[in-house]
């Protein structure tokens, strides 16, 4: 927090030596910026605040030694009148040996040479790092695209395919289109007169084979004295006497001799059905054969014709002409889901369904876990709630109308699949919090591979039910924020750290005070201003700005370098500025947000009492 800058105490002026007095008149006042001593830019003030000094120069009621003089820098010695007179710096300044790491960090090939950034909140090291990074992805170029898409096996794998940058989504958006297609020519097809007669002559010329049989046998017997009669519970055998079918008690009632020969042939009728009726299933087999081939062949030429433009573009992509076949072979199996009332042939027209969203037909979507634009950099991602989910990603799954079995409606991707192929920020202190996702971190990073291995199940599956995703190959450079005692709680809990974080770049948060620092720190506030869009600030009021950075890092030479401090006192001014009518922010302005910053901390700590 700044405070106000103080001023000097008037009431008791010291009284002046007549030597003195000849000496002032005969040497001007000379400045200084950066020490006690008096040089060319900065105005001494050795009054003791609130108290009358001795003419000695050690502050009265005090045996100590002298108190160290408070420095105040000269607005007129900083050479111009409002910072757009400046050529703005950027967020850094004495931060060389840390921009340094991060440049190797970023610039370093192979695994581990990942980057602990240490300093404190309001230091700039993210600005600082997204800087260097982003000049560093630049000329990386875009990284490959992935997705996820189903093995369609009874295991219910997924099958990870790398795509050029650029091309993932145009590949999930020709799958779609294909499948909606399908829900709109597979109805047609197995509606079309065309199909309609071929499956009745398959069905017809099954059907009249076993009944050619049974006539045939009735033909034969029927001179014997005996019916085969077609029954609702079935085929029946029944003796015939003076040319008419007779029941049981009539029949027991001929003579034995010519009861026993009918009883006789009678078995030796049901001998023979039963010999037919016992080839029925094998006609059914075939059947069931002839509709399938039928029904393959219908549902085949619609598959093939739909997937034939996704087929032409990106067939050649490793991966994708196994999956395409794959698809095409489930898709006609399964070309029943397309139309509603599915395998009910004979009860009127099938309608086309929805299948935007039905769990029945995810297992076609492409599921883009990464893309890229084709001409677009390396990507730099910051995840500041690392959860698993937020970093790994997560499933979504759903029943179908007709299962209970889960199907994978969708797999989010998580911050690894979005920055993969570029760089990572994350906090140190919310990966403190994450005991199980940090070890799931790092194990990622030692076998440089995104897996899927949620501590808990997804949403809507049992246990021992998660989908098996293949893994993506992982090459992210991380960058881990956070303060000193942070970093070095991350080593102590996990030894392995230094292993991974091979680099650290370590921001400090002041710098030493020099003529060379007071200029820099003037064109690091034209650089608040320009990228702000605030109002120019006149050279007093940057000197108070440096002024207050002194105090804040505790005098004894130093500037601090809490530049998000500064950039908030900057935007304050301004608002006080705007509010008096005024086009360039003042010392008025600047200790007028000073003394409303020390007025709202008194009153919070006043609300905490």
């Amino acid at each position: 927090m700044f405070f106000r800058r103080s001023k000097q105490d008037t009431a008791k002026p010291r009284a002046i030596e007549p030597e003195e007095a000849a000496k002032a008149e005969s040497e001007p006042l000379k400045l200084d910026s950066i020490t006690p001593e008096p040089v060319t830019d900065v105005t001494v003030a050795a009054e003791a605040e609130k108290a009358p000094a001795k003419a000695n120069g050690t502050p009265s009621g005090s045996d100590n030694a002298p108190m160290e003089p408070k420095i105040h820098v000269d607005p007129k010695a900083l050479g111009f009148e409002t910072t757009a007179d400046l050529e703005p710096e950027g967020d850094l300044i004495g931060q060389e040996r840390a921009l340094e790491a991060l440049a190797f960090g970023a610039g370093m090939k192979g695994p581990g040479y990942n980057m602990l950034v240490v300093g404190p909140a309001g230091s700039g090291r993210h600005t600082a790092a997204r800087t260097k990074l982003e000049a560093t992805a630049s000329k990386t170029g875009a990284p490959p695209d992935w997705v996820y898409v189903s093995s369609f096996d009874s295991i219910g794998r997924y099958r990870a395919l790398k795509f050029p940058s650029g091309t993932a989504k145009s590949f999930a958006e020709g799958m779609a289109r294909a499948i909606d297609r399908l829900k709109e020519a597979l109805p047609a097809a197995f509606g079309a007169e065309d199909y309609e007669l071929r499956r009745r002559t398959i069905e017809e010329e099954f059907r009249f084979s076993r009944a050619d049989a049974l006539e045939a046998l009735r033909r034969q017997v029927e001179p014997q004295n005996i019916a085969v009669l077609s029954t609702p519970a079935g085929i029946a055998v029944a003796p015939i006497l003076e040319g008419k079918v007779v029941s049981t008690a009539v029949f027991n009632s001929v003579p034995e001799q010519l009861r026993n020969g009918i009883e006789a042939k009678i078995a030796a009728v049901e001998t023979e059905i039963e010999a037919i009726l016992a080839r029925t299933p094998d006609s059914e087999k075939m059947l069931s054969e002839g509709l399938m081939v039928l029904n393959e062949q219908v549902a085949g030429r619609q598959v093939s014709a739909a997937l034939e433009e996704v087929k032409c573009e990106f067939e050649d992509i490793s991966g994708v002409k196994n999956y395409l076949k794959a698809a095409a072979r489930d898709l006609v199996r399964n070309a029943g889901l397309f139309v509603s009332e599915a395998g009910k042939v004979d009860e009127g027209p099938r309608v086309p369904i929805n299948t935007t969203g039905d769990p029945r037909f995810a297992r076609y979507r492409v599921h883009v876990m990464a893309a890229r634009g084709v001409n677009s950099a390396a990507p730099i991602v910051q995840e500041s709630n690392p959860t698993y989910a937020n970093l790994f990603g997560r499933i979504e799954c759903g029943g179908g109308a007709e299962s209970h079995e889960p199907q994978v409606v969708r797999i989010r991707p998580g911050a690894l699949h979005r920055a993969n192929g570029g760089y990572m920020f994350l906090d140190a202190r919310a990966l403190l919090a994450q005991t199980a996702v940090m070890d799931a971190l790092l194990r990622a990073l030692s076998e440089c591979e995104i897996r899927f291995d949620p501590p808990a199940e997804p949403f809507g599956v049992s246990a021992g039910e998660v989908p098996d995703l293949e893994p993506i190959a992982l090459d992210v450079k991380f960058a881990v924020f956070g303060e000193a005692a942070d970093h070095r709680q991350l080593a102590k809990q996990w030894p392995d750290l230094p292993r991974l974080f091979k680099v650290e770049a370590r921001f400090d948060d002041t710098i030493d005070r020099s003529q060379e620092a007071v200029a820099a720190y003037a064109r690091l506030i034209a650089g608040i201003v320009t990228r702000h869009s605030l109002k120019p600030v006149d050279c007093g009021a940057v000197a108070v700005l440096i002024d207050e950075a002194s105090r804040r890092a505790g005098g004894n030479g130093k500037l601090s370098l809490e530049v998000g401090e500064m950039a908030d006192l900057c935007r304050e001014a301004d608002h006080w500025a705007g509010s008096a009518g005024r086009a360039v922010t003042s010392i008025a302005d600047i200790e007028r947000a000073l003394e409303q910053r020390n007025e709202r901390a008194a009153d919070a700590r006043g609300s905490v009492v």
